[in-house]
């Protein structure tokens, strides 16, 4: 495994990550929806403590997602670049704050049954109406 670095669009907020992702996903929450502006996020679910953050600090969010689970949101107060997600079973940074993202296909899509209708979802992919039995304490 070689540590994978990325960080915000502005550049104040940087860090490392030493672990293959476990899953890399689009999920297509509406809470996902919402964060994102499109019609899903792009996510890599990593250890928590596979990530440091080099430079900088997050500032962050916690909603109620439709799980039933608080999510915490974390980004870069100035360029507003989402960066991580969490809740009490998974920690995902987002796919596109790495600074080489092309080596990390998506591997499942989630939260199918509230995708739109005309959101792109890949063919070669596990899918998932609502949310997959990943965590960490598996």
């Amino acid at each position: 495994m070689t540590t994978r670095t990325g960080g915000c669009r502005c550049g104040n907020i940087r860090y490392d990550c030493s672990s293959d992702p476990m899953a890399v996903s689009f999920c297509y929450c509406h809470d996902c929806q919402k964060a994102s502006g499109g019609p899903f996020c792009n996510y890599a679910v990593v250890p928590v403590e596979a990530v440091t953050i080099t430079k900088g600090q997050t500032q962050g969010y916690a909603v109620e997602a439709a799980s039933g689970n608080t999510v915490s949101r974390e980004f870069c107060g100035d360029c507003g670049s989402p960066l991580f997600a969490r809740n009490q079973n998974v920690f995902v940074l987002t796919v596109g704050s790495l600074d080489d993202a092309s080596g990390i296909p998506p591997t499942i899509a989630i939260w199918l049954d509230s995708a739109q209708p005309w959101a792109p979802i890949p063919d070669n992919v596990e899918r998932f109406r609502e949310n997959p039995p990943i965590t960490l304490d598996e």
